[in-house]
């Protein structure tokens, strides 16, 4: 491995493959083909780490057109995404944005140094997945690009990947962005879950995000949560979670209209101000309007 891959197996036929402080992808393999869901940050070639687990034919699937989500797509023969994303897989991220991401990552790298010993000691949530790891040589605001690549096709709701003893069922999941997907396995229960679902703030104050429509998201896949055996999400620390946070993530979009006056002021992954509304498990994250409680 390359040594900034964090690689994990977490059921039969399914691989974590980490950016620690970043982003996790998903490689799900069947007996015939192999579906990788995201590419991650392109800081460091990924193909070569898939075909390290598996030598079978892989097809890109995004789960969103979100720069973390796509970094390696250039790797890969075969991408799919939403149609609502195709146009953004061709326009790449302006290098501001890039540059924005990585000074917010640098404030992340110093806050973990700062709670590592204490942590160590009483707390023992980092691990190799959630611990912030430094960049790769020779990343930096002025080299890192996320390279366009246009995709070979497009996937919608009720799409299914048959990989051969494994069939995956696209759910279209708008919200946090209009393309936005979940896969489900339909013999495992897995349900691959995208930036729909997290352990941490869920993003629903983007320009292209649609709280409406994050509501009726969640809204089905809180309905689903019988079917549903494990949730493979994403970012932070927290990557796999029990069904039951669908029915949480549903209860707290629904309760926004209530629970916004305890939002309380922070920034995103880019340093932009946002709304924070805290729940017990995730916090739901909300355009930045009026007062915040933290300024009260």
């Amino acid at each position: 491995m390359n040594g900034w891959h964090r690689i994990a197996p977490v059921a039969s036929g399914v691989w974590s493959i980490t950016e620690a402080g970043h982003v996790t992808v998903w490689l799900i393999v069947g007996s015939e083909r192999a579906l990788l869901l995201d590419t991650g940050m392109g800081f460091v070639p990924l193909r070569p780490v898939v075909e390290e687990i598996t030598s079978l034919p892989v097809t890109v699937v995004n789960t969103h057109h979100h720069f973390d989500h796509v970094g390696g797509n250039h790797e890969f023969d075969e991408v799919l995404i939403h149609p609502a994303g195709v146009d953004h897989l061709v326009s790449p991220p302006p290098a501001a944005e890039l540059r924005d991401y990585l000074d917010q990552y640098e404030r992340q790298l110093r806050a973990a140094a700062s709670v590592r010993e204490i942590d160590h000691e009483f707390l023992h949530l980092f691990d190799a997945d959630s611990d912030p790891a430094p960049l790769p040589v020779g990343v930096d605001g002025d080299t890192w690009r996320i390279r366009p690549h246009a995709p070979n096709g497009s996937v919608a709701d009720g799409d299914e990947f048959d990989l051969g003893g494994r069939v995956l069922r696209v759910l279209h999941t708008p919200g946090h962005t209009p393309d936005g997907i979940c896969l489900l396995d339909s013999r495992t229960g897995i349900l691959f879950a995208g930036d729909t679902v997290s352990s941490g703030p869920i993003y629903a104050h983007e320009l292209d995000s649609d709280v409406d429509a994050f509501t009726a998201s969640a809204a089905r896949l809180a309905e689903l949560k019988d079917e549903v055996s494990l949730v493979a999400m994403c970012h932070f620390g927290r990557v796999v979670a029990a069904p039951h946070l669908l029915q949480a993530v549903f209860d707290a979009f629904a309760s926004l209209p209530d629970s916004r006056s305890r939002a309380r002021r922070t920034v995103d992954a880019v340093g932009s101000g946002v709304d924070e509304v805290p729940f017990d498990r995730f916090s739901i994250l909300l355009p930045a309007t009026g007062t915040s409680v933290a300024e009260t």
